[in-house]
């Protein structure tokens, strides 16, 4: 960026603002229902392990719910399709609004956002911290992705990036009120938390080549992942899977994996990490559709190695 990155300048980009408010919901009602689950809270999709729960449906709804209120013109897709809600309707809404920087439309373009409520739902569910909210906002008249952010409560960080201000990450949201719309956890973020540091992928002369995957639900998907996973292998020394694509995409655009890749993913997993990776330096490839590879690598001959073998 030409200028220094501040919280003011984050909060002064409409679409920015949007995603930070939209994060701050997501976070508040993840740590209410941290310790709120129970089984019959939690129900499954097409498969024992696609978890779907009363967090997902709600965080979605109600961040649907601020987009519509405060930016009508735009598109929402969420994952889980919801209805729409306002924090009106929720219990202890007013608190948690009192946290957010509601931002008009400004002149910015009319957007499509892509959320993920919670992604990691499995993790989420059994008390591991790879979960996150993921955002993206892409401009609906050219196709280009403008804004991607990833809230991870539970490891207290954020990752974002405006399209051609480069991809950052910081140790809370922009703009956060101590205490404000936290749920259970009135604690003030420490005062590191508010520094942006500006990510750049794989650091030079880092050693080893790790790489980061998911595996699908279905019998036949993860028959095939598993097939290419010794060939895939063939070009790294480790591998991580830690159930999020989202996190996945943000190990790689700080440098804690060399690459990433799966297949089958929605659109609402990859396209904030996608582009806060993009941001960062890394070579990208989204899918065209669906069953295809979402690839990010820190060179092109390992995004092309990916792709000849995964």
């Amino acid at each position: 960026m030409a200028a220094p990155l501040t919280t003011e300048t984050f909060l002064a980009d409409p679409v920015l603002a949007a995603a930070r408010d939209a994060a701050h919901i997501a976070v508040a009602r993840m740590t209410h229902w941290r310790t709120r689950l129970d089984e019959a809270a939690v129900s499954v999709k097409d498969n024992p392990n696609d978890l779907l729960t009363v967090a997902d449906q709600e965080i979605e709804a109600l961040v649907t719910g601020y987009l519509h209120r405060h930016r009508p013109d735009d598109v929402v897709i969420g994952e889980e399709g919801v209805a729409a809600l306002s924090l009106e309707d929720l219990p202890g809404g007013a608190e948690l609004a009192a946290g957010l920087c509601g931002p008009g439309a400004g002149d910015s373009a009319r957007i499509e956002w892509h959320v993920d409520p919670i992604d990691g739902t499995v993790n989420f569910v059994r008390g591991l911290e790879q979960h996150c909210f993921s955002i993206g906002a892409k401009d609906l008249a050219t196709g280009q992705w403008l804004v991607g952010l990833v809230a991870a409560p539970a490891l207290r960080t954020v990752w974002f990036a405006r399209a051609g201000q480069g991809a950052w990450r910081t140790g809370a949201l922009p703009g956060a009120i101590p205490g404000a719309g936290r749920g259970d956890d009135t604690s003030p973020p420490p005062p590191h938390e508010h520094m942006f540091v500006r990510l750049a992928g794989t650091p030079a002369g880092r050693r080893g080549r790790v790489v980061a995957t998911g595996f699908g639900y279905s019998p036949a998907l993860r028959a095939i992942q598993l097939a290419a996973l010794p060939l895939v292998m063939e070009g790294f020394d480790d591998l991580r899977r830690g159930g999020s694509a989202a996190l996945d995409l943000c190990a790689a655009a700080e440098g804690r994996v060399n690459a990433y890749y799966e297949r089958d993913l929605g659109v609402y997993d990859w396209a904030a990490g996608a582009l806060i990776a993009e941001e960062a330096g890394l070579v990208v490839q989204r899918p065209d559709g669906p069953g295809e590879l979402t690839i990010v690598a820190d060179t092109a001959e390992r995004l092309e190695f990916l792709r000849a073998r995964a």
